[in-house]
């Protein structure tokens, strides 16, 4: 039998390894000291190499859980909202000439004497073809229509479709409408153009050269979005002054209603209003949300799984990196336990140990630290965190994974370190 050694590998010249014919006298619960001790040894260069993997968890578990509680906020809005509207259009007329209102001024009472509606209002744009309505607050100015502003016919119910209420002044009233004061309300943007804000004097504005008292300024409004940037007038002035909606801009009628409500209310409101024919009155019910937003799904898991992956690959350079170079530090280390009976599989074991170990730190830490990124945003944002629990549990699998991956290759290298082979790297 050739009983020289190779000088290169440290095994005997036939190539074979002899540990791989006899049992380890290094201890399972040695290992695991020797990881401890090799982590505690030197903490900086542990917490180097955790950054990486505390990094790319907190990363992925900050953008993932904002992304849902974003979505979240959007998905619960517009389920509240359209789940709780119903609009009603006015047909255009069958006979040439028709120029009714097309629903009858009380409106909004027949709207909500119907069960499950909270409010409702009847309103229509001013046809800006027809009736090109100049907006002035000095009779002197001449002044143009100003371009994406309209002016707006609608009842007395209509301030109670802004989201919250009147920022100045007061609303449109039964008194106002009844009467046909020429009183006015603008909208938020509108008064921010025209530069009103404070009605504690009396403002005036002229539409077309006609004078309007501004009586309020409404705030921003979610249910019907065109108040924001609109002059709003009693319908009933508008009926007297520029004549009936036109086909071009019919009238409208917006109902609120309880949650759940809505589908009915679709289907009563045509005959609660045209009894006479309501194939005029065309109801929209509320859409399914949920199939509109399963595409925005979709994208999001697509978005989260790549965010996994990056956060994965992060980590794994970061520990691969550090743990390569503490294997060439350690080489007179590895070579003595070589010595003292440890197999290449003991120590391969206790690197991969070591990178599993750094990985679950970073991945507990980094989720951690994700969680209170979502919590301030969502603070912040004025949002509800949704946080899901299998998400905190992902940070330490990825942290893991990414340790174990990491440490095949720096434990296959340190696997192949023999005594004659640490001596002479020594």
């Amino acid at each position: 039998m050739n009983s020289e050694w190779n000088s290169h590998t440290g095994y005997p010249g036939n190539g074979l390894r002899p540990d791989r014919h006899r049992g380890s006298s290094i201890r399972r619960v040695d290992v695991l000291r020797e990881v401890i001790a090799s982590l505690c040894a030197q903490p900086g260069r542990t917490i180097w190499t955790l950054f990486g993997t505390v990094l790319g968890v907190a990363v992925f578990v900050a953008v993932t859980g904002i992304v849902q509680t974003a979505t979240g906020q959007i998905s619960d809005g517009f389920s509240q909202l359209e789940a709780t509207t119903v609009r009603v259009t006015d047909q255009e007329p069958k006979l040439a000439g028709d120029a009714s209102l097309g629903f009858p001024i009380d409106t909004a009472e027949r709207l909500c004497n119907l069960n499950g509606v909270s409010d409702a209002t009847l309103m229509w744009i001013v046809d800006d073809e027809a009736h090109p309505l100049s907006i002035a607050t000095d009779p002197y100015t001449q002044a143009s229509t100003l371009p994406g502003y309209s002016v707006i016919a609608a009842d007395s119910h209509v301030a109670g479709f802004a989201d919250h209420g009147m920022t100045a002044g007061s609303a449109l009233g039964p008194f106002q409408v009844d009467t046909g004061v020429r009183a006015a309300m603008l909208g938020s943007q509108t008064a921010k153009r025209l530069g009103i804000t404070d009605l504690t004097v009396p403002r005036t504005i002229y539409l077309g050269g006609e004078s309007f008292s501004v009586i309020g300024v409404m705030s921003s409004s979610s249910r019907i979005p065109q108040l924001d940037t609109s002059v709003v007038i009693p319908d009933t002035v508008a009926l007297d002054w520029l004549g009936a909606p036109t086909q071009r801009n019919p009238a409208r009628a917006v109902a609120s209603t309880e949650a759940g409500a809505a589908s009915l209310i679709a289907r009563q409101a045509p005959y609660a209003l045209r009894a006479d024919a309501p194939e005029r009155a065309l109801a929209d019910a509320p859409q399914d949300w949920s199939k509109a937003t399963r595409g925005v799904r979709k994208s999001m898991t697509g978005l989260v799984a790549g965010l996994a992956a990056l956060s994965l690959l992060i980590g794994c350079v970061s520990i691969a990196s550090a743990t390569m170079a503490s294997v060439t530090e350690r080489i007179p280390e590895f070579g003595l336990r070589r010595s003292l009976g440890a197999r290449a599989t003991d120590i391969a074991l206790q690197i991969i140990a070591e990178t599993a170990v750094i990985g679950v730190i970073g991945g507990l830490l980094g989720g951690n630290i994700g969680l209170v990124i979502i919590l301030v945003v969502s603070i912040t944002q004025s949002w509800t965190a949704v946080v899901d629990l299998s998400l905190l549990l992902l940070g330490p699998l990825i942290g893991v994974i990414s340790g174990v991956t990491a440490g095949i290759c720096p434990a296959v290298r340190a696997s192949r370190i023999s005594p004659i082979g640490a001596l002479q790297h020594g």
